[in-house]
């Protein structure tokens, strides 16, 4: 039974360039030998040079393995590979040596991080000293990057305007073990000066930062979910082995995902959404270099799983369990006014929330002189941010559908849409 659509491997995109890219890529006169297994799928795809590039997709985890020297993940020959493997073109043979090495390797890794997470009783007197190390470390860094802050208001932002002084005082943070601080004062001194709003738009980062910073100092005295959210802001991850809430049994649609790129690190964040109980859940991925993701849910599909929270105020993230695929039937979403409602709350809760999932049932595009918009049935509308939506309207004719995207505050940005043509993401 083939696991997915062609609308499906168009979502795994990293951007336009590539989905154009992988669509030529299926065509059979780009490969010199295609198969696949109930595993995985591979090829050799014919390139400039004198050897083809080999080229193999993990079925189970979306996986990828190219030899080409294309940075993008995945690569145009992963996707045009499973396009061919979507359209039903790749023939039942056995693995070539190549592929079984691979998937071998793969295998060998989950077992050996399996047997780390399950070996021993770790050292717990140990992990408190480290932790209360990185603690300290953390709070003599903020106490720099308050004096920092407060000099950069009483100066004036244009007399601090100098990227180089925020990038400097972002290496100070990563030494101090704060990087999710660092992340923040990149973008303050990449955004001043720069654009339409500029200055609202770094008032409300800089108050975030000094929130934060007061929140870390306290954090003794916060409650178990906001002391998770103060500790993910600050760039303390939340191990998947930490996380022991009970499991969330449902039919999870995957909504949404978006690939970004900041420094040598991709994050891949999926939106799902509950079909029984409604709620949201974010899963995160996350690549370094260059180096394909571990796996990923795949747009415009569902999944039967249980699902587990991370600690927070507003819980979000979760880890999925393994489950079964199953076809995408969402739910229909709401009116603007309902989902701000709930993005308020959300922000009430956890103020540092970057961007919060807005599913609008439905809607259609608008556009003036300025900026382009999701318009809903009755009426209301949310200014768009990214790329601007010339696929979405050509592909639906602008007939009104169920949208889905992230808000930020300031604006939605757009990252898929579906009616009873089928699913398209952005």
């Amino acid at each position: 039974m083939l696991l997915y659509s062609p609308e499906q491997v168009l979502a795994l995109a990293p951007d336009a360039a590539a989905a154009a890219a992988s669509r030529a890529m299926a065509s059979p006169a780009k490969w010199a030998s295609v198969g696949s297994d109930d595993a995985a799928a591979w090829g050799e795809a014919i390139g400039s040079g004198s050897s083809p590039y080999q080229t193999a997709v993990d079925l189970k985890d979306l996986a990828y393995k190219c030899s080409c020297p294309s940075r993008k993940l995945p690569c145009k020959h992963a996707l045009g590979l499973l396009f061919r493997y979507a359209k039903g073109e790749l023939e039942g043979i056995a693995r070539p040596p190549w592929v079984a090495e691979w998937l071998e390797q793969r295998a060998a890794r989950a077992t050996k991080q399996s047997e780390k997470a399950t070996a021993g009783p770790p050292d717990i007197e140990a992990a408190q000293k480290r932790v209360e190390k990185r603690w300290s470390n953390i709070l003599a860094g903020l106490d720099q990057c308050e004096s920092f802050l407060v000099d950069a208001a009483s100066q004036g932002l244009l007399a601090v305007q100098s990227t180089r002084s925020w990038d400097q005082m972002a290496a100070r943070m990563v030494d101090a073990q704060a990087p999710g601080v660092a992340t923040l004062l990149r973008r303050v001194g990449a955004r001043i000066g720069v654009g339409e709003g500029w200055a609202t738009t770094v008032s409300g980062q800089i108050g975030s930062l000094a929130l934060l910073n007061e929140a870390a100092r306290r954090v003794d005295e916060l409650d178990e979910g906001l002391r998770s959210d103060v500790a993910t802001a600050l760039g303390i991850p939340t191990r998947k082995e930490d996380v022991s809430g009970e499991a969330v049994s449902d039919t999870w649609d995957v909504i949404g995902q978006i690939v970004q790129v900041e420094d040598r690190l991709s994050t891949c964040r999926t939106w799902l959404k509950g079909r029984s109980t409604g709620r949201w859940g974010m899963h995160l991925t996350f690549s370094v270099a260059g180096q394909p993701f571990d796996s990923r849910p795949i747009a415009g599909s569902a999944l039967e799983c249980d699902a587990r929270y991370a600690p927070s105020s507003w819980p979000l993230r979760v880890y999925l369990e393994p489950g079964e695929m199953v076809p995408f039937r969402p739910n229909a979403g709401r009116r603007f006014s309902s989902c701000l409602d709930s993005a308020a709350d959300a922000w009430a809760h956890n103020p540092w929330l970057e961007q919060v999932p807005v599913h609008i049932s439905k809607a259609v595009l608008g556009r003036d002189e300025k900026s382009w918009y999701a318009i809903d049935e009755g009426g209301e509308a949310l200014p768009l941010g990214g790329r601007e939506p010339w696929g979405l309207l050509s592909m639906t004719g602008n007939v009104p559908c169920e949208m889905f995207g992230e808000w930020n505050g300031r604006d939605m940005r757009l990252l898929a849409a579906w009616g009873n043509w089928g699913y398209f993401g952005l």
